[in-house]
């Protein structure tokens, strides 16, 4: 048995034994490393986000000459307007500006992925098995959600297979978020046995 003598490994370890030991109770030690942990991440992206303010604002517009620069930095600084009484107003303008930008890229996102993406990948030719079953699957699924008509006969039997077909697909995702699970815990007790205390 060789147990690491690195300090961050030391630390690695007792942080995750401790963020472990909620598993028994509630307790001190835990509460502890969870906020040392808030605090850290808190802290880890007030750095990033100082850091892009210097490389994406000051620095093109100090060291590049980069004039263009000063009308998202103005808008920026106006979005803090709104907590100067009488200067409010002025943080309308940067803030319907990030409404209508943010709107047109989730729009767009949003139709492009969830739309045209998944229509264009339905509709695939029938020259294999994979391709017939995906595509009845597909039409299945959707018959089973077709409520202008009355499921009974034909239009029953294939919103049943549809019903089926979505229970193995959500058994699936399930399946895959437990192995996700899975994986994370035994990477965690790979670092406690093997990088901590030598035992792998």
């Amino acid at each position: 048995m060789n147990i690491s003598t690195d300090i961050w490994v030391w630390i690695g370890a007792l942080g995750t034994i401790a963020m472990f030991s909620f598993i028994f109770k509630e307790n001190p030690i835990y509460r502890w490393c969870e906020h040392l942990y808030v605090g850290a991440a808190a802290g880890y992206a007030i750095s990033v986000n100082v850091k892009s303010i210097v490389d994406k604002a000051f620095t093109p517009l100090f060291q590049d000459g980069k004039l263009i620069i000063l009308i998202p930095i103005i808008f920026g600084i106006l979005l803090y307007a709104r907590f100067i009484k009488g200067f409010a107003w002025l943080s309308r303008w940067p803030m319907s500006f990030l409404v209508g930008v943010g709107s047109g890229l989730a729009i767009y996102g949003v139709v492009n992925s969830q739309l045209l993406a998944q229509v264009k990948a339905t509709l695939l030719p029938l020259n294999s098995v994979d391709n017939v079953i995906m595509v009845f699957g597909v039409l299945s699924i959707l018959l089973y959600f077709f409520f202008s008509m009355e499921h009974k006969g034909v239009v029953k039997h294939g919103a049943s297979v549809g019903r089926w077909i979505m229970m193995i697909t959500f058994g699936v995702s399930f399946g895959s978020v437990v192995m996700s699970r899975i994986s994370l815990l035994l990477g965690s007790l790979e670092t406690l046995l093997g990088n901590w205390l030598g035992l792998l």
